[in-house]
């Protein structure tokens, strides 16, 4: 649960509809839109850029592999004591 105000998908609207788009037809979103992405919701554009530089550099797009990059994002997660 986000502490700031998200927008489920069924309520975006605009712009934020349209990002949102773009990240659900993404292969690696599962179709949907994670909390982690949708708490950036009230910045479209910043949430966009976030979710591009993400599917540039992680989820297998780096030289670690995507079973490295997911053991890293858990460990760091475990730490910052975040269930995302």
């Amino acid at each position: 649960m986000t502490w700031v105000t998200t927008f489920a998908e069924n309520e975006a609207t605009g712009r934020l509809a349209e990002v949102y788009e773009e990240v659900c037809q993404h292969p690696l979103s599962g179709g949907r839109v994670a909390n982690v992405i949708a708490c950036m919701g009230l910045r479209p554009e910043a949430l966009r850029g976030v979710w591009q530089m993400n599917m540039g550099i992680t989820f297998g797009a780096s030289t670690l592999g995507r079973t490295r990059e997911e053991m890293i994002a858990t460990s760091v997660s475990a730490l910052n004591r975040c269930h995302y």
